[in-house]
């Protein structure tokens, strides 16, 4: 078990550290209030960890990457946070981006994953 939440931890910091830059990156190229950052890392996130399920990653992997880099990395209570603050804000825009980011996390976990079991 001590492995596993050394694994887990050291994931986390890696995925952690990896969204606060794709976040201050994408701050940089936007000023749009529309949550680009959060959809990219849960996208991304859903990638990688439908590759690792695809791949039948083994258990140590999966605890680094599939729980440790992916669960820091993604984030579902912001994502939550931001469909709220844009509903009050535009209906249409909140609808819309609660929508995008559930269509992409789930297409983006099944590309992930029919790409792992093709590796």
């Amino acid at each position: 078990m001590g492995i596993s939440i050394l694994m887990i931890a050291l994931g986390g910091s890696v995925g952690a550290i990896g969204r606060f830059l794709v976040a201050n990156v994408v701050k940089r190229f936007s000023s749009s209030r529309f949550p680009k950052a959060t959809l990219l890392v849960n996208g991304l996130g859903s990638l990688l960890l439908g590759i690792l399920v695809g791949n039948g990653a083994e258990e140590t992997v999966m605890f680094f990457f599939g729980i440790g880099v992916c669960g820091a990395f993604t984030t579902f209570s912001t994502l939550n946070w931001e469909v709220l603050r844009l509903l009050q804000e535009n209906i249409k825009m909140g609808l819309f981006y609660f929508f995008a980011s559930y269509f992409i996390g789930i297409g983006s976990g099944a590309a992930g994953y029919a790409m792992g079991m093709a590796f």
